[in-house]
């Protein structure tokens, strides 16, 4: 399950020049999360691990970016 989240992250990456697709795979990414866990697709250590790397590779872009 970890492994979906680095792609998404990988193409986060790809995308930090593009603001407006960047914030699009952010709210994605997000939206997957909570689903993923109010789903049980993943639990306990997994679900901390998911966040860290959300925490160190998404967030970071939250800077300069525009929200409706």
């Amino acid at each position: 399950m970890i492994d979906k989240y680095i792609k998404l992250y990988d193409k986060l990456d790809k995308l930090k020049d593009d603001n407006e697709l960047g914030h699009i795979l952010q709210d994605k990414i997000y939206r997957k999360f909570v689903r993923d866990i109010t789903n049980d697709k993943i639990k306990g250590n997994d679900i901390i691990k998911i966040a860290d790397l959300i925490k160190k590779r998404v967030i970071k872009y939250d800077k300069n970016r525009w929200y409706a």
